[in-house]
């Protein structure tokens, strides 16, 4: 199966999953609708939503944008004040609302799902011209976040799962949810031991910075700063963390500064001094 069409697939999911309980429940109120035709017609909705993702030119891209991230997780939700004010517990009605909440599961793949593509693709296309290693049996795995995003990640849907039962629970009133929760809680944590290591690859390739198997643009960073500790990589906005390395953990350091200066400008003391020599070489 060709990897864009998971994405294609996981958008069509969470537009038929999305639209069919807000049907069910508009033909249940204005009688306009029953219940067979409100599934097809989700059903037919969530296709053509595929279809017409498939014509989108770079799919796994622009499934990046906040934008997008928004239309898919934000709209499950106005299912939950549904479930606990428009209906009693119990009723059928917050049964159907139940799983429309449940539509931000495929919500949160969509995104994750493009990324993850993108990612493969730019991994595949790149060309590395600078591999260290950072840490090792005896590292503190300082840049393990990084490492185990796609662990987390998983964890984080897990969490939301939790979120959408919990819901359900509390407005039906069936089920043992303590015992769920303390199960998929469990889940996690195995999830996120098992994604732990204390060794990490860290490429300078042509399309970007590899660590590990995810890749980051160069176009998503600043800069980098040498500092006594660490050598750092500067991100642009401030909701992004700067990425640190050990310069102890690093296995060759000046590949790394060497490959990184490629790419990025130097934004520590010594890469000013350097800016300016340059600057005075070209004026003179």
């Amino acid at each position: 199966m060709d990897e864009r069409r998971v994405p294609e697939a996981l958008i069509g999911v969470y537009v038929a999953t999305i639209l069919g309980p807000a049907l069910v429940l508009w033909g249940r109120e204005t009688g306009q609708i029953a219940l067979p035709g409100a599934v097809a017609a989700a059903l037919v909705l969530g296709l053509a939503t595929a279809l017409a993702a498939h014509r989108v030119d770079d799919l796994p891209a622009t499934l990046e944008a906040w934008r997008v991230v928004a239309v898919t997780v934000l709209p499950p939700l106005a299912y939950l004040p549904f479930m606990i004010v428009a209906t009693g517990p119990g009723s059928a009605d917050a049964l159907v609302a139940a799983v429309g909440l449940f539509a931000v599961v495929p919500g949160i793949a969509v995104p994750v799902s493009g990324a993850l593509v993108r990612n493969r693709r730019l991994r595949a296309a790149a060309t590395d011209i600078a591999v260290v290693i950072v840490g090792g049996e005896d590292g503190d795995g300082e840049s393990g976040a990084e490492r185990n995003w796609p662990v987390i990640a998983g964890a984080a849907v897990i969490g939301v799962v939790m979120i959408a039962t919990g819901a359900f629970v509390a407005v039906t009133g069936s089920g043992d949810f303590a015992s769920f929760t303390s199960g998929i809680g469990g889940l996690s944590t195995v999830l996120l031991l098992l994604g732990d290591d204390d060794e990490t690859e860290l490429a300078v390739t042509d399309n970007g910075l590899r660590i590990d198997r995810s890749m980051t643009r160069w176009d998503a960073l600043t800069g980098y700063r040498v500092t006594d500790e660490a050598i750092e990589l500067v991100r642009p906005h401030w909701y992004t963390p700067t990425r640190s390395f050990e310069r102890a953990e690093i296995s060759d350091e000046d590949a790394l500064v060497s490959g990184l200066a490629e790419f990025l400008p130097r934004l520590d003391e010594h890469g000013r001094v350097e800016m300016a020599a340059r600057r005075g070489e070209i004026a003179g």
